[in-house]
């Protein structure tokens, strides 16, 4: 009695290991997957007037937004002020490594000026007469910044420096 409860148990067990889904899906065959072709990319090198043309461009855009939005915001938080005063001067220092010589000494003077307002735009409270003198040196800057700089003028100032 004691062998045949022992192969009652054994075969219960094969077959329910054998009736396992989990089992029968270990052996069957897969179907084969059909390999996807690779994407076909294309690169073109452009010439690097073309390029410097592109990235002055973007870089005068985002000069001109940024130095819009620090103008505007000057009536806000200390942190906002700051990071449009950071972008700003990133973008026109960026600005700058594409110009001439002649051009990127112009666009110093201007950089200078507005770096003069760098430790009044980074005060944590500002009264009314600092924040009047800070935009009047802001709209100035970006008027004359924009007058002289704006892709038609400098076009053919254009250089990468390195």
């Amino acid at each position: 009695m004691n062998r045949r409860f022992r192969y009652i148990v054994i075969l219960i067990l094969c077959i329910s290991i054998v009736g396992c889904a989990g089992m029968q899906r270990k052996f069957t065959r897969k179907k084969q997957q059909e390999e996807k072709p690779l994407p076909i990319v294309t690169t073109y090198d452009y010439a690097i007037e073309q390029r410097v043309d592109e990235l002055y461009k973007k870089r005068f855009l985002f000069w001109k937004s940024w130095q819009g939005e620090l103008i505007y915001r000057m009536d806000d938080s200390y942190k906002k002020r700051t990071e449009c005063y950071n972008e700003l001067m990133q973008n026109l220092l960026e600005m700058q490594k594409y110009l001439n010589d002649e051009k990127y000494k112009e666009l110093e003077g201007f950089i200078a000026e507005i770096k003069s307002v760098d430790l009044d735009v980074k005060k944590i409270n500002l009264t009314n007469s600092e924040k009047y003198r800070i935009t009047q040196v802001l709209e100035k800057t970006k008027r004359l910044i924009d007058k002289r700089f704006s892709y038609s003028h400098v076009k053919d100032s254009l250089q990468l420096r390195k």
